[in-house]
């Protein structure tokens, strides 16, 4: 009780300063363990040594990727309380993948924060998604599970919008084009054409989606992974809209006696990086 007290005290007189401010602008609520909200700023580029220890928001970062995982079921859970398990997964999957986070924290002006002493580049780098994940764990240490599910709905869920919406938004355009030519026995590969430098010499990749042979579209992305679901969007789009291309892609099947046989999936690139 008197250690609740002081805490409560001490904030009061800490309230006017600068740094406890600025998180209470980001978080909504003032923080009790400033230290845990600057740690989860840290970059580990911008690693500090405390007695021999290597300081920086990676340890942060993994546990609120789990506390952000376990929250955001709880959230679709009651949400969508009639939805079976994969429905549940796959929204999941929507709010917390790292393109997401990424632009949550931009949005609510979490890389103002951040400390870091490598170049900077929001194409190529989950930084700012990482910090955020690093903040959900800081928040749940200073304040615990319910002051960060608040956090959560109102910073996180609030930046992305209408769940409902979300919960139909397609994302995996590439699983969904494996499955399609999967279940029509249609052989797909995912071929790297080239890689590129933008202007700030951001590495593009440049891949097309070959279905059953036939060209099905291209796509450009900062990974290849990126590249690859770009060229899988444009190939559906192409499937879904042009009927005689849809044609001479089903005219590739292999005959009736060999129909059994499943799809081939390739990919002529090195690695999903």
């Amino acid at each position: 009780m008197l250690k609740t007290i002081y805490n409560r005290i001490r904030l009061l007189m800490l309230r006017h300063k600068e740094p406890y401010v600025l998180y209470h602008d980001l978080l909504g609520f003032w923080p009790d363990n400033i230290h845990l909200y600057e740690v989860a700023c840290l970059h580990s580029s911008s690693s500090i040594y405390v007695q021999g220890r290597r300081i920086n928001n990676e340890r942060l970062e993994f546990l609120g990727d789990a506390i952000l995982d376990a929250v955001v079921a709880d959230i679709l859970f009651h949400r969508f309380d009639n939805r079976k398990e994969g429905f549940l997964t796959n929204t999941r999957a929507k709010i917390v993948k790292r393109e997401s986070l990424n632009a949550i924290a931009l949005k609510i002006g979490l890389d103002h924060f951040i400390t870091c002493s490598m170049r900077i580049s929001t194409h190529n780098s989950y930084m700012y998604g990482n910090a955020l994940e690093a903040l959900v764990g800081a928040i749940y240490l200073d304040k615990g599970y319910k002051c960060c599910k608040q956090f959560i709905e109102t910073r996180i869920i609030g930046a992305i919008g209408d769940l409902d919406k979300v919960s139909k938004e397609e994302f995996n355009f590439k699983s969904r084009l494996i499955e399609w030519c999967q279940k029509h026995k249609i052989d797909i590969e995912f071929a790297l054409i080239e890689t590129l430098v933008d202007k700030d010499n951001n590495p593009v990749f440049q891949s097309q989606a070959l279905i059953g042979g036939l060209s099905g579209g291209i796509g450009i992305g900062y990974s290849k992974k990126e590249s690859q679901q770009n060229a899988a969007h444009t190939a559906i789009e192409r499937l879904r809209k042009d009927r005689d291309y849809r044609q001479k892609v089903l005219a590739t099947r292999p005959q009736e006696n060999n129909a059994n046989n499943n799809a081939t999936v390739t990919e002529k690139s090195q690695d999903n990086s």
